[in-house]
C-alpha cells in the first residue's frame, strides 16, 4: 500500500506542460490587463509647489549676516573673541526673527504693549 500522492512511472511532462501554458495564459492576462489600464490612466496633472509659511532658521541666518555685512569668510577671519561675540549676536538675531516669523505664518500678531 502506497501512501504517496504521486505514483512511480506516472508521465510528469504533461503535467509541466500543463503549468507553463497556465502561467503562459496568466502572463497574457496580466499585460491585458496593463494595457488596459495604461490607456485608460489620466494624464498626471502637475501638483504645485507647498507654499513656504516661514524660512527656515539658516535661511534667517544667511540673511542676518547679510544685514550685517558678514559672510562665513569674514566670521573665519576674525580673531577668537570678535568671532564669539559676532556669533553670539547672529544668533540672537535669528531666535528673534524666527519667532516673528513663526508668530506671522500662525496667524495675526497682537501688540499687546499698551
Amino acid at each position: 500500500m502506497s501512501n504517496t500522492l504521486s505514483q512511480f512511472g506516472a508521465p510528469t511532462a504533461g503535467t509541466a506542460h500543463a503549468v507553463a501554458q497556465q502561467a503562459r495564459a496568466n502572463w497574457e492576462r496580466v499585460k491585458a490587463m496593463a494595457t488596459a489600464d495604461r490607456m485608460h490612466l489620466e494624464t498626471a496633472r502637475a501638483v504645485p509647489p507647498a507654499a513656504r509659511l516661514a524660512p527656515t532658521p539658516s535661511e534667517i541666518r544667511e540673511e542676518v549676516m547679510a544685514d550685517l555685512g558678514l559672510d562665513r569668510r569674514d566670521l573665519i577671519k576674525l580673531g577668537a573673541q570678535a568671532r564669539l561675540e559676532a556669533e553670539i549676536s547672529i544668533e540672537a538675531e535669528t531666535r528673534k526673527r524666527a519667532r516673528q516669523a513663526q508668530v506671522r505664518s500662525q496667524g495675526a500678531f497682537l501688540d499687546l504693549k499698551a
